[in-house]
């Protein structure tokens, strides 16, 4: 690789890196990560501040894990989503190749009550996975030795109804707001299982006698750990394109083209409205006295320029059969691309959405390294 020298890199704490989620869609952040490590010299450390909600949260816990070695820990996740295949990621007991069978399997689950399954999906191959790529223990070597100053991982808490955030940190750090609060914590697998746990596809995962599902469900400020956590800078990459103006007429809707839109606004990560508010706060403090408690936060979002329902027909040829017979099984037409787009963890579409987020960095390389050049 030819490492580049055109920019002095800040190396302090004020820098933070916002990752957030959406199953498959979340190798765009990878390629994005790719870009900027190309761009910086080696053994410099871009991000002290790393925050990830969703699946953006297994990203954000692996270069904590290896916040000394940027160009390593990038390289390395490229390696892990390109070569990610389905099966080690979800599994099924309901699911069948027989659709009336996987019917009768989930009507007998629901059956069960709290007894039976509380999902269609097990996601015990991801945690193996993680086991294996994320040493978790390196997280606070990387915090002892000043190579990171905190990791923000956040999750939703079912019984309260709550965004909950855990942070392991250099920093005495806990908060509570409406609807959200931070907790100090060491971080470890079940923390990413619960982070990225979508309602109905994967089960809960149960942590300090709670219940916690997916980061970006309940998710309305997603840039606020981060900056509690001491970034002054914020560099976001989100997964979702910006919403096309057109809006498309059909005859009919299914129940999965309802799941969909559903399985969309539960993963909506609010990235927009939260900096459109920070945008607004750093206006009204160019307007007030600089004694102020508030501060200025410079931000960029990376996002992607193309439509992943579009990408991902591109590589249909993958699909497993696993995600055939769940999207038979909720009734989605038109292929199902949107679901898809999530759900399909194989190595011709993950690539390409690497390239996406590598080639959609490489167009606003100038303002992201404004964020990170030293000034």
């Amino acid at each position: 690789m030819h490492w580049h020298h055109n920019y002095e890199i800040i190396m302090n704490n004020n820098i933070g890196l916002i990752l957030s989620g959406g199953g498959a869609r979340t190798a765009f952040q990878a390629g994005v990560l790719k870009a900027i490590s190309e761009w910086v010299s080696r053994g410099d450390i871009p991000f002290k501040v790393i925050s990830g909600a969703s699946a953006g949260a297994i990203n954000a816990a692996y270069l904590a894990a290896n916040a000394d070695q940027f160009q390593v820990a990038v390289s390395n996740m490229i390696h892990m989503w390109g070569t990610l295949t389905t099966r080690k990621v979800y599994s099924s007991d309901i699911l069948t190749k027989n659709y009336l069978q996987s019917l009768v399997n989930l009507f007998n689950q629901i059956r069960k009550g709290p007894q039976g399954a509380n999902s269609i999906l097990n996601a015990l191959p991801l945690a193996k996975l993680l086991h294996k790529q994320v040493n978790f223990d390196r997280i606070q070597y990387c915090l002892d030795n000043h190579f990171l100053d905190s990791v923000a991982i956040t999750t939703t808490s079912f019984q309260h109804s709550m965004t909950t955030t855990f942070v392991q940190s250099n920093r005495d750090i806990a908060w509570e707001r409406v609807r959200r609060k931070g907790v100090k914590e060491q971080l470890r697998v079940k923390h990413l299982m619960a982070s990225t746990a979508i309602p109905f596809l994967f089960p809960p995962v149960k942590i300090n006698q709670h219940f916690f599902g997916d980061g970006s469900l309940r998710n309305f400020a997603p840039l606020s750990p981060a900056i509690r956590c001491g970034a002054k800078k914020l560099i976001v990459i989100g997964i979702r394109d910006l919403d096309s103006p057109v809006v498309e007429e059909v005859k009919h809707i299914s129940f999965g083209d309802i799941f969909s839109k559903i399985l969309n606004t539960i993963l909506f990560d609010s990235l927009d409205i939260d900096n459109e508010r920070l945008s607004r706060i750093n206006q009204t403090i160019q307007n007030i006295e600089p004694t102020s408690s508030l501060r200025h936060i410079e931000s960029i979002i990376i996002r992607p320029s193309v439509d992943f329902q579009q990408l991902v027909q591109t590589y249909d040829y993958e699909c497993p059969p696993i995600l055939r017979q769940l999207l038979r099984l909720i009734g989605s037409k038109n292929n199902g691309n949107d679901l898809k787009s999530y759900l399909m963890f194989e190595p011709g579409y993950l690539n390409a959405l690497i390239d996406q987020g590598h080639a959609d960095a490489t167009k606003q390389k100038d303002a992201i390294m404004a964020i990170l050049k030293q000034t």
